[in-house]
């Protein structure tokens, strides 16, 4: 083959060539994708989607029938928000185990965990920390998480955590009120009534008798 032309030459060699490289990427692009495929971050599921699969229920993704039938130290939430409850806008670590490598997913109902409601690790860990940012807060704020740990192929595994809730610090603030009326009498050369109520403002008048003066002037000149 080698008397074709120059031209006709190069062209076999290109085309051996290409196929040569068509026969080594091609089995690890199909490697790199199944790989990324047996992860939960092939599937796209918010926090509402999150809670159709608790221990046992159904999957169907990844080549995994179903979520494992138990929650615990398998896949398993935790954080480091007070027990009084958060500060709406501060930023507290929610921390995501498992007993043995795996990807996680995790989610939460209200504030952002990096600008997201739903995150994922690309690759296997057994603990994986997030920063969750809290959302304002009132009274009846609150905010829960849900999270997935698992993988396709040769660990065939998912699992699902047990949801962990999270309030907003009570804050108390009130007015006292009070309709009582406390009456104290001051006497001032002759009989002064002074009206208090229990703020200590002043809703009487002094009262003097005219008695009382003529007194006082009598015993002066006399």
């Amino acid at each position: 083959w080698l008397k074709l032309g120059n031209g006709a030459t190069w062209r076999i060699l290109l085309l051996l060539t290409v196929g040569v490289m068509a026969m080594l990427v091609f089995p690890c692009m199909s490697l790199l994708l199944s790989l990324a495929a047996s992860y939960p971050s092939s599937m796209s599921c918010d926090f509402a989607c999150m809670a159709n699969y608790g221990p046992g229920a159904s999957f169907g993704y990844m080549g995994i029938a179903n979520v494992g039938a138990s929650s615990g130290a398998t896949c398993a939430i935790a954080t480091d928000v007070p027990t009084e409850g958060f500060t709406g806008g501060s930023s507290y670590t929610i921390t995501v185990t498992s007993t043995t490598a795996l990807a996680q997913k995790l989610t939460c109902s209200s504030g952002d965990i990096g600008g997201s409601t739903e995150v994922n690790t690309g690759s296997k860990v057994t603990s994986q920390t997030y920063t969750w940012t809290a959302p304002s807060c009132d009274s009846s704020s609150s905010a829960s998480f849900r999270a997935l740990c698992g993988a396709g192929g040769s660990i065939d595994e998912m699992w699902y955590a047990e949801e962990v809730s999270v309030s907003c610090a009570a804050t108390t603030t009130g007015t006292s009120t009070s309709g009582d009326t406390t009456t104290v009498t001051h006497t001032v050369t002759g009989t002064s009534t002074v009206t208090e109520d229990d703020t200590g403002t002043m809703n009487g008048a002094k009262t003097l008798t005219c008695w009382g003066i003529g007194m006082a002037i009598y015993s002066w000149l006399f």
